[in-house]
């Protein structure tokens, strides 16, 4: 059976379904939480169709890949589901369990619901309509995102904030280690300062920029819808500027808020005592050990203490139908053996 929240996750992708009206939804009539669950996460004819058509929807040229292949090529048709999910980094290459629905049913609604996010995400999945300007709207945000982290990397190298980062006074390195890093803090680390350059250079860094990144999308021929594997090199390419882009932001963040206030401090004062702390450490740390071993030896000796006086008040059989403690045993051996030597002095 199902836990609540994989119910509540199910019941919640298939109303997302329902509203991007998804064709092997129609006829389908269920409501309980539970037959909910057992339609998106049991084997079934349904569920490999409704699966179809979300990897369709994320990568549409599988749609025409699909409609060629025969119905005994399912095989084919799931190696593709699958391969579509590696490359999204979804899932494995070979993770065909969870494309037929033997998988745990959580792994099989997260990444369902995940291939629906990057549907609702993507303003070029969202109609069939679009489709036509899918290289042009491709291309348009591409180059938005780049010029947007072109800016982001403009005020990032220029905050006089970042310079004292790239040469904090108050050096992180240890003691013993700064003699070995004085060539490289030697260096003189700078970056070409604004107030410098005219605006011809900027015009002529714009004309270098302009033209390298002309040779770079005659270089990317998987820019074009046309490629087979276009759209999914650029989903990719998007996410990364956009993790990037939120990275730096989240840093620039950080440092005003926090870092910023830190890097004006003077070098900390280093204590020359350290090897005697070292010595001390050392020493305590043996005692420690010794204290240890004396705790265990005291505890072992209880240990066999406990054993010999069980031994001594257990009653045990020593053959013949009779129990006795150790004690009691040893005393009548005594006794006979006393007995023995009367007779014999006799």
């Amino acid at each position: 059976m199902a836990g609540g929240t994989e119910k509540r996750r199910a019941a919640e992708i298939y109303k997302r379904l329902q509203k991007m009206g998804c064709p092997f939804l129609e006829g389908v009539y269920v409501s309980e939480p539970q037959s909910i669950h057992e339609l998106l996460c049991t084997p079934s004819v349904i569920r490999l169709g409704i699966l179809e058509w979300i990897c369709t929807r994320v990568y549409p040229p599988l749609q025409e890949q699909f409609s060629v292949l025969k119905e005994s090529e399912g095989d084919t048709k799931m190696k593709e589901m699958a391969k579509l999910g590696f490359e999204l980094m979804l899932c494995g290459d070979v993770d065909l369990d969870l494309i037929k629905g033997l998988a745990h049913s959580g792994k099989q609604l997260s990444f369902m619901g995940e291939l629906l996010d990057i549907i609702q995400s993507s303003p070029s999945l969202c109609s069939n309509s679009e489709l036509e300007s899918t290289s042009q709207g491709t291309d348009e945000a591409f180059v938005t995102y780049a010029h947007e982290t072109e800016e982001l990397l403009n005020e990032l190298f220029s905050s006089v904030h970042f310079q004292a980062t790239l040469t904090p006074e108050c050096n992180p390195w240890p003691a013993d280690l700064q003699a070995l890093l004085l060539p490289e803090e030697a260096q003189e680390r700078k970056l070409p300062s604004g107030k410098d350059r005219t605006h011809g250079d900027y015009l002529k860094e714009l004309e270098k920029i302009s033209t390298a990144l002309k040779d770079l999308k005659e270089e990317c021929t998987f820019l074009c819808s046309s490629v087979p594997g276009g759209e999914t090199v650029i989903q990719k390419l998007r996410l990364a500027l956009t993790d990037f882009h939120q990275l730096i932001a989240a840093f620039i963040q950080i440092y005003e808020n926090e870092f910023r206030e830190h890097c004006g401090h003077p070098a900390p004062q280093l204590s020359p005592s350290g090897p005697l702390f070292q010595s001390v450490h050392t020493l305590l740390t043996y005692c420690t050990k010794e204290l240890e071993a004396i705790s265990q030896l005291s505890d072992t000796s209880d240990t066999i203490a406990e054993m010999v006086r069980k031994r001594q008040q257990t009653k045990e059989s020593w053959g013949g139908g009779s129990t006795a403690t150790i004690y009691e045993k040893i005393k009548g051996l005594k006794q006979v053996y006393e007995t023995f030597l009367n007779s014999l002095a006799k």
